[in-house]
């Protein structure tokens, strides 16, 4: 895939400049942005915010969907992981009073369903790239055959298997995209077999600050992840 990677004298003269990041991310060593799709006429989109603004409220949806890109009627859908259903309180953007309801924090690592009432549009996330022993905010990972929303917390595409690092996967567990053209589940499940200590499909993609259900077949787990670039 093309990498574009902007340059500047800071990141140079320390010589960290690296090319991890994939299509549609364009990165400094640190501080980047991310372009992530959702596709419009009233249809879902699963998304993460793939990186971590710092400033004040800076990861509140009333600043991650902004006009132009947030439309009128706009709606965030968040899984609740213990109730397993949507959670009944749905952020939704007002065009005329320019203002979510209901806003929230959404940091990376969390996946949540958009609905894009408009045209389809692209988002910009713009912010830090999450570096060190994270821990994911939808910790624990519930299992007992529970889906958890989640979203790789760095900003890299290429297999599923690129967004759950750190994640120790159990006999059973499942990963499950969604698909925008059927707005639907994927048909292809992912499924991991303890006895081989292999998952049966690693060619399906996840792009950068694209969000999946993971299905926990074992017990609650603790996801930390340690990303560094260097």
């Amino acid at each position: 895939m093309r990498t574009k990677t902007l340059i500047c004298a800071a990141a140079l003269a320390a010589g960290a400049l690296t090319s991890w990041a994939q299509s549609n991310v364009y990165s400094l060593n640190v501080v980047g942005y991310v372009n992530v799709k959702t596709v419009g006429g009233g249809n879902f989109t699963m998304i993460g915010n793939p990186l971590n603004r710092t400033d004040a409220n800076g990861n509140n949806i009333t600043n991650l969907f902004k006009e132009p890109f947030a439309h009128d009627g706009d709606q965030v859908y968040r899984w609740d992981k213990n109730a397993q259903d949507f959670s009944p309180t749905i952020p939704t953007y007002s065009g005329f009073f320019h203002a979510w309801s209901a806003p929230f924090n959404l940091v990376p690592g969390e996946g949540v369903f958009y609905l894009d009432a408009g045209s389809t549009a692209t988002n910009t996330f713009v912010g830090d790239v999450v570096q060190g022993a994270y821990s994911s905010p939808v910790n624990p990972i519930k299992g007992g055959g529970n889906f958890n929303a989640v979203a790789s917390s760095a900003p890299l595409g290429g297999s599923f298997t690129n967004s759950i690092v750190g994640l120790v996967p159990a006999d059973g567990d499942q990963i499950y995209t969604w698909d925008t053209t059927t707005q639907d589940l994927g048909t292809t499940i992912p499924t991991y077999s303890g006895f081989f200590g292999t998952w049966s499909a690693t060619t399906v993609q996840v792009d950068p600050g694209i969000a999946f259900f993971y299905l926990r077949a074992g017990g609650d787990q603790t996801w930390v992840r340690n990303f560094t670039v260097q």
